[in-house]
């Protein structure tokens, strides 16, 4: 999940070495080995924001590599879209179909491939499938006893990781 954050911020355009930098800093200071995993985060393009709650209980938004406050206004979209956290705020599994909750990246599950969501199949096994299959998707989804919108859903991530 923390190469999501990474291609992400560079997709918006941050500096390479400014993410170094920002992965050190936040190791440090929050002594995870995965930082972008732990706290929400913003980007203008230029540099990477956290948000944290300051000591009179508001939110405030920090420049992580200069340690300024910042104004929210200027700030990018959160990068936590279809991230699912745990109770300590960790990133515990991430569904990247805008919308849907089909396919998912669970660490948990199948070794943290992209699976669908409810049977566990993996992405990749439903597409090889379609192409052993001759592209019958509903002989697949009997196949692999998942529903044809299943199906659909894991070929559609997969043609979009493809690009």
């Amino acid at each position: 999940m923390e190469l999501r954050f990474v291609r992400t911020f560079i997709s918006c355009g941050v500096p390479l070495n400014l993410i170094r930098q920002t992965i050190s800093e936040l190791g440090e200071r929050l002594g995870r080995d995965y930082p972008f995993t732990s706290t929400s985060f913003k980007t203008d393009g230029r540099r990477i924001f956290m948000e944290l709650v300051d000591a009179s209980g508001d939110p405030a938004l920090v420049d992580v590599v200069r340690r300024q406050d910042v104004i929210r206004k200027v700030i990018a979209p959160s990068l936590r879209e279809g991230i699912e956290l745990t109770v300590d705020d960790a990133a515990a599994r991430w569904y990247p179909l805008k919308g849907s909750h089909a396919v998912v990246f669970d660490p948990e599950r199948q070794f943290g491939q992209p699976i669908l969501a409810r049977s566990g199949v993996p992405t990749a096994a439903i597409t090889a499938a379609l192409i052993g299959e001759g592209g019958d998707e509903a002989r697949v989804a009997r196949l692999f006893e998942v529903p044809l919108a299943a199906v659909r859903k894991a070929i559609l991530f997969e043609r979009q990781i493809a690009h």
